[in-house]
């Protein structure tokens, strides 16, 4: 499995523990409906709590990543097409290969060229000796374009990784912050109570008192 889908995966499953254990948490708490709300879609909780400017930060931050991701796995596919046609036309490049295949294309003007060294280092399984694995480039600065063409396809593939975490992080702030504002609007509703109470305290003095206020969040 390439290294970035492993990450991809590893992510997915961290992911899926953290929902699961917060899930679980938010149930026995007050604010556990806001909580859940904003979990599934960020900014639903805090809308559904009446905090509009809240929830379009949210829900604006995860179009974004989403618009982000989108033209990354766009870009990144159609710059793949790209090498591989280059490939194709100028050093000959015959059939589908892996990328190491294409990462090795790049740095070696022609398949005898790499092989040689493979030798020298005896790493004689690395070899290319199939028919089809053979190139030979018409000039090192087609190769060079190519080169720089199948790193930028790489980059925005890796970035893909990189926003689906902020992808999962909005989810997870979302929820806390929703969960969080909901259970705090439940206590001082509870009971009739205000967040601002007053009560009497005793000065040190025989004949005297004082007022004292106290903001609860």
């Amino acid at each position: 499995m390439p290294r970035s889908q492993q990450r991809i995966l590893g992510l997915v499953l961290a992911a899926a523990l953290v929902v699961t254990s917060v899930s679980d948490a938010a149930e026995k708490r007050p604010g556990a409906s806001a909580f859940l709300q904003s979990l599934i879609i960020p900014g639903w909780g805090q809308y559904s709590l009446g905090q509009k400017n809240s929830a379009l930060l949210f829900i604006g931050s995860e179009l974004s990543l989403i618009g982000g991701i989108l033209a990354l796995k766009s870009y990144s596919a159609s710059s793949k097409d790209d090498y591989i046609a280059m490939a194709r036309s100028y050093a000959r490049v015959e059939g589908e290969h892996g990328h190491d295949f294409y990462v090795d294309l790049g740095n070696w003007l022609n398949v005898d060229q790499y092989n040689e060294q493979r030798l020298r280092d005896r790493e004689y399984e690395a070899m290319y000796t199939n028919r089809s694995d053979r190139w030979q480039w018409d000039s090192d600065e087609h190769r060079g374009e190519f080169k720089k063409v199948r790193i930028r396809s790489d980059l925005a593939k890796n970035n893909v990784v990189y926003l689906a975490g902020a992808l999962v992080v909005n989810h997870v702030v979302s929820a806390l912050h929703a969960g969080r504002t909901s259970a705090l609007r439940e206590k001082h509703l509870s009971g009739g109570t205000s967040p601002l109470e007053f009560d009497a305290v005793p000065t040190g003095a025989l004949d005297g008192i004082a007022m004292r206020a106290r903001l609860k969040f």
